[in-house]
């Protein structure tokens, strides 16, 4: 597949921008990945850039994200291609002659839980990207003793 089924559109993301002075960087590529996953691995990065997200230390979660990825969409291929080739049905016959269904729709679910269960970790859903915008410090906020530290530097003299 050399095409992934993300876009991004012109009035989405690439304006959003984040305001930082620092440029954010991405990790080195852990692992030798396919040409496929390289691209998704790019993406990924590049998003969490745009975005000014730290994640240097997310190489190993965004690996596992990009392999489940590739691994669900090629599971989805291979149902496609077994409902196509079945009249759109996904019903098999076990030699005891129960019907159920092919392995492949479990199999297509697995992958889709544990993606779910995993793009969080990097922040690539909205109630995670939120809630890390939301927790970051902007500077007028200070830091968790900065009331200790005025007091401190108000009783020093002068």
């Amino acid at each position: 597949m050399s095409d992934l089924p993300i876009e991004v559109q012109a009035a989405g993301s690439e304006h959003a921008v984040a305001a930082t002075s620092n440029e954010v960087q991405s990790p080195d590529c852990p692992i030798d990945f396919s040409p496929d996953e390289l691209r998704v691995w790019d993406y990924i990065c590049d998003q969490l850039r745009k975005a000014g997200l730290l994640h240097m230390t997310a190489g190993l979660a965004i690996s596992v994200i990009v392999k489940k990825y590739r691994r669900w969409l090629t599971a989805i291929e291979l149902l496609d291609k077994y409902l196509e080739e079945n009249d759109g049905n996904f019903q098999v016959k076990t030699p005891n002659g129960y019907e159920q269904p092919h392995q492949l729709v479990h199999y297509v679910d697995r992958q889709e839980r544990e993606l779910l269960r995993w793009l969080p970790s990097c922040c690539l859903t909205i109630p995670t990207f939120a809630k890390v915008k939301a927790l970051e410090k902007g500077a007028e906020q200070g830091d968790l003793f900065l009331d200790e530290i005025r007091s401190f530097m108000q009783g020093r003299p002068s």
